[in-house]
């Protein structure tokens, strides 16, 4: 029988460093740890509600878009809203309403109070689409106040059994009454 001769290795065969299978297994568990992190986290309703913290403060809820007043906010004040059952006037004009109220005044920079509280001009509140919405069933006073000019008021009672959806103010504000002149008649 013939033997045959003994192969003989190549001692230096190209391959990769022992290092670079490592360093590809590192970079692959790193990133599957990230799309999990991702997943989790950007999914809605996340999986990881308990595990990840929001760090953003919880959204306002109101039918207004976003930096809106919620309704029943002063435009003037925004920390300031007006609560209903404020005092009632005596004399003032009664409407009622489902919503809130839109104003048609001359002057149209004439502030407008509800229960006291400024909430703004009353061309903020001129058409239908800048409505001033109450913040709950009750009564509300609703002053408008002009320099220069007679102070008019008007009770609107706000009830989901109204029936006007919103309240209209037509008001044209009148001068103040002069008041009586003096009379200087002197006798000599």
């Amino acid at each position: 029988m013939t033997t045959e001769p003994p192969r003989e290795r190549h001692v230096s065969e190209p391959g990769l460093p022992r290092w670079v299978p490592a360093a590809i297994g590192i970079v692959l568990v790193v990133m599957a740890g990230l799309a999990v992190y991702t997943g989790l986290h950007f999914r809605n309703p996340t999986l990881a509600n308990g595990i990840i913290k929001n760090r953003r403060p919880p959204k306002m809820t109101g039918g207004g878009p976003p930096g809106e007043p919620e309704p029943g906010a002063s435009l003037v004040f925004p920390e300031n809203s007006p609560t209903a059952g404020g005092p009632t006037a005596a004399g003032a004009a009664q409407m009622s309403a489902r919503r809130g109220l839109i104003t048609n005044v001359v002057p149209e920079d004439a502030m407008v109070y509800v229960n006291g509280v400024a909430i703004g001009e009353a061309r903020q509140f001129n058409t239908i689409d800048k409505v001033y919405d109450f913040p709950a069933e009750g009564n509300y006073t609703v002053r408008i106040v002009a320099p220069g000019y007679q102070d008019a008021q008007f009770l609107i009672k706000a009830s989901e059994n109204a029936q006007l959806e919103i309240a209209r103010i037509d008001v044209r504000l009148s001068a103040p009454r002069a008041a009586p002149a003096a009379s200087s008649s002197t006798r000599r």
